[in-house]
């Protein structure tokens, strides 16, 4: 239990106003990042206050009859002066995970200053479970969540033939013959994962068993996510083989929510119960979660140390404290908004003919555009009077701060069922002289092959790579205030009996001509 008594007294003296003013200036912190934001509106990590809340509890709990040992305030203060860059430069670059990465450092910091190692040792699974509350890098969250999604659809598909069902998967997209159903955005990958392996590290926290068992516990999320993802679908796709679409209208979304994550977490609580009867004289399950740790004895403090009195060591907190208040308010001192942006003509205008080549514009659908999350784009096919088209797909990003960036087509296109056969960089020369290098992606599903060209533009650089993309945008938004940047990609399809090198040359052809009007619209 709580004693509410001992806490207010705990607040009232120095330490504790000092320990409630890091958390403030944490809280604050967070809010400025945007990382309470996340925890707040998205369904990936809208656990996160949540668990902050069981770890806090649960690190309480513990608590009793623990005194800091052996300090390292300069070490502490070290670590604080590298979480106070993390922060500023992730920040003011628009790189949000480095600047969550930075609080997490914050807290290591604080627990090296007034514990030293042994308070980092009893903090450091509470402080790893933290780590699973923060985002994944771009494009490393979608390229790992994605592989995940395309097994669920198949162990779906499976399940709908097992009880009887007609059904067509391409990726992640099921045929139900007059019905198509999209099973989850391919970019977006499985929701309730990072929520599930939260829940498993807590679980392997508080059981009091062997590590091999605490880690077994955690592991089996990802299969369980896999499996329940894959019953989701399964029971949509059966609903819809059974009464049409139209039963399955808000029944997709309610159903990977709550639903779905209650009867993961009971799978979860099976598989623990599980362990404990495969080990002979092992507790209950009950008894393994709410057993409590021998509490750590209280330790012999030298009268020398900056703690000797039993206090905490105020003058490195101090420091800490000044450092993450440094982290909240220098982003705003750099950020420069009278630097003007160059001037660019709107997507909207992009030019209904280049060369010979005449374009018929479209939409994506909705879902797409969401996922995608582009300020503007560009999408529709250039035809030549022979016949020839190149499909042309420009998003542009105002901004790419707080994980908006372009989605990597090598991540989105299995999703629709198509298969990677290649990927390597391509010259590309415009009429004006300049060459770059771009990527070369031959993909195919089923009969169809289409090679397609695509890159990353920032300023005038352009990449293959999207995560040194990623880290110039830290040279770019200090050194020119700015993060915009976009995506370009060109695809052509074979047609039959067609050779690679004629699709390659139609694409070059293409792309010198297109590669000339795109500054225009994607500033230098």
């Amino acid at each position: 239990m709580i004693d509410i008594q001992r806490i207010r007294q705990w607040l009232s003296s120095r330490d504790g106003m000092l320990t409630a003013a890091l958390a403030l200036a944490m809280a604050w912190l967070m809010y400025r990042s945007g990382l309470l934001g996340i925890w707040v509106e998205s369904e990936e990590y809208g656990h996160g206050l949540m668990v902050l809340g069981v770890l806090a509890y649960l690190v309480y709990q513990r608590w009793d009859g623990y005194r800091p040992e052996h300090p390292r305030p300069w070490l502490g203060l070290a670590l604080a002066v590298l979480a106070m860059t993390l922060a500023v430069v992730g920040e003011t670059a628009g790189i949000s995970v480095l600047a969550y990465y930075g609080i997490w450092f914050f807290a290591v910091a604080a627990a090296f200053a007034v514990g030293g190692f042994g308070l980092f040792k009893k903090l450091l699974v509470p402080l790893l479970i933290v780590l699973l509350l923060f985002p994944l890098p771009n494009p490393l969250g979608p390229m790992l969540t994605s592989e995940l999604q395309l097994i669920s659809s198949k162990l779906g598909v499976w399940l709908i033939r097992m009880f009887g069902g007609s059904v067509y998967l391409e990726g992640n997209v099921l045929d139900m013959g007059s019905t198509q159903l999209l099973v989850a955005e391919a970019c977006a990958g499985l929701r309730y994962l990072f929520p599930l392996m939260s829940l498993g590290a807590i679980a392997g926290y508080m059981l009091h068993v062997p590590l091999w068992m605490k880690w077994a516990v955690f592991l089996a999320t990802v299969p369980i996510t896999i499996f329940m993802n894959s019953f989701r679908i399964a029971v949509t796709g059966i609903l819809v083989a059974n009464g049409g679409a139209a039963h399955t209208e808000g029944f997709l979304h309610f159903f990977e929510g709550w639903v779905v994550f209650i009867a993961a977490s009971l799978l979860l609580a099976g598989v623990a119960w599980l362990l404990l009867r495969l080990r002979p004289g092992s507790p209950s399950l009950i008894d393994a979660l709410l057993a409590v740790p021998d509490t750590v004895r209280p330790a012999k403090i030298s009268h020398d140390s900056p703690a000797g009195s039993g206090g905490m060591p105020k003058r490195a907190l101090g420091a800490t404290l000044a450092l993450i208040l440094l982290a909240a308010v220098l982003p705003a001192l750099l950020d420069r908004h009278d630097q003007p942006m160059p001037a660019r003509k709107t997507l909207d205008g992009f030019p209904s003919s280049i060369g010979e080549w005449v374009s018929r514009v479209d939409r994506l659908p909705s879902i797409v555009e969401e996922v995608a999350g582009a300020s503007e784009y560009f999408y529709g096919d250039f035809h030549l009077p022979s016949g020839e088209v190149v499909n042309t797909y420009v998003s542009y990003y105002e901004s790419q701060r707080h994980g908006q960036i372009p989605h990597s087509p090598k991540v989105c296109i299995p999703g629709g069922g198509w298969v990677i056969e290649s990927l390597e960089p391509v010259l590309i020369r415009s009429r004006a002289g300049k060459s770059f290098e771009a990527n070369r992606l031959v993909t195919a599903n089923g009969g169809q092959r289409v090679v397609s060209y695509y890159w990353l533009k920032q300023g005038p650089r352009i990449y293959r790579q999207e995560m040194l993309a990623r880290l110039d945008l830290i040279r770019f938004a200090l050194m020119e205030n700015r993060t915009d940047g976009a995506l370009v990609r060109l695809v052509t399809e074979l047609r039959q009996g067609e050779p690679l090198q004629a699709a390659d040359a139609r694409l070059g052809r293409f792309a010198s001509e297109f590669s000339d009007v795109l500054p225009d619209y994607v500033p230098d």
